[in-house]
């Protein structure tokens, strides 16, 4: 696609992101607190926001992105930190604004910025993982480590639900300790979830741990990556599945990150009748669902933000098969 073509379609979604923020705050203004107004024209700016940030990953160098989305975040963080530490709670409207501008942005930029670090990193995830080892000698496979963050995403849950016990329904939202939890949790389920369908076949197979003979165990991380070094065994882990399914996992992520982080805020009690932690626990749900669908056809969004490498490996893929032949 052409530059041109591109910053078009970035602009246009700038340009419905902005006047989605300016009915919201008319919406503000004019109608009753919780009214269903403002809790449509919230649902709408927060989707049309996250589409917007979901057209620079695809539409735009992918360095810019994380600069913007460090500093933005950067900048949030401490400024909530601050606030929480001094107890200070401003009274100007204006600052309130200036403040849900900022969460705005810096949220809606989470979906996006999980599919991007997966994408982006995803040969040094490889890496990382086909040389991890335990005790020098048994490798932990990718599926097996998709265990274990599911394991700690679900305890962390637990640990969720006992601070919502434990606290105060007044500070549950502006809880750091809370904030910390929830955000952990949701990163090891999604990423558990991820690695657990992307070698959903080892899994089926019961291959958890395997023990790598010396001559493996000194070769390097960038040697033992399986982009490297593709055997036969490896073919069915470089299959792209019949139908699909990223986009509807891209979606699920919006949907689940936005449920999490803003419950009926997000998906209105007046229009879906979903009780605020009802609309987070799904929200965690989906989160597991999305981050499957988007291990099981990894290779097809591979193929798109890495077209050069996706045809090395190919050849690669298909050296192998007529050699079988």
């Amino acid at each position: 696609m052409k530059k041109a073509y591109r910053f078009i379609i970035i602009f246009l979604f700038f340009i419905l992101s902005c006047s989605s923020l300016s009915f919201y705050f008319y919406c503000k203004r004019t109608f009753v607190y919780n009214s269903i107004e403002i809790a449509f024209s919230r649902f709408l700016m927060l989707m049309l926001f996250n589409f917007f940030f979901f057209s620079f990953i695809f539409l735009l160098n992918f360095e810019y992105y994380k600069r913007v989305f460090k500093y933005v975040l950067l900048f949030m963080v401490l400024t909530w930190v601050f606030i929480y530490v001094t107890a200070l709670i401003p009274s100007s409207r204006l600052f309130w604004s200036f403040w849900e501008i900022i969460t705005l942005i810096s949220f809606s930029m989470i979906a996006p910025g999980l599919i991007v670090y997966i994408v982006y990193d995803i040969k040094k995830i490889t890496a990382k993982f086909e040389a991890a080892t335990i005790l020098g000698k048994y490798h932990l496979h990718e599926g097996f480590v998709g265990i274990i963050f599911l394991i700690i995403g679900f305890f962390l849950l637990g640990l969720r639900s006992s601070l919502l016990f434990l606290s105060h329904p007044y500070y549950r939202r502006s809880s750091l300790i809370l904030l910390f939890v929830q955000i952990l949790s949701f990163i090891f389920l999604y990423l558990g979830s991820f690695f657990f369908f992307r070698d959903w076949r080892d899994i089926i197979h019961l291959k958890f741990i395997e023990i790598k003979s010396n001559s493996e165990n000194n070769l390097q991380p960038a040697q033992t990556s399986v982009f490297n070094h593709i055997t036969k065994e490896d073919l069915n882990f470089f299959k792209i599945p019949k139908l699909i399914i990223y986009p509807l996992g891209m979606l699920l992520t919006i949907f689940s990150v936005n449920m999490v982080i803003y419950g009926t805020d997000f998906l209105p009690y007046q229009i879906f009748n979903i009780a605020d932690e009802s609309v987070i626990q799904l929200g965690y749900l989906i989160c597991v669902i999305a981050g499957g669908l988007i291990g099981i056809d990894w290779y097809r969004i591979f193929k798109i933000f890495y077209p050069e490498f996706y045809e090395r490996i190919e050849k690669e893929i298909t050296r192998i098969k007529h050699k079988r032949l």
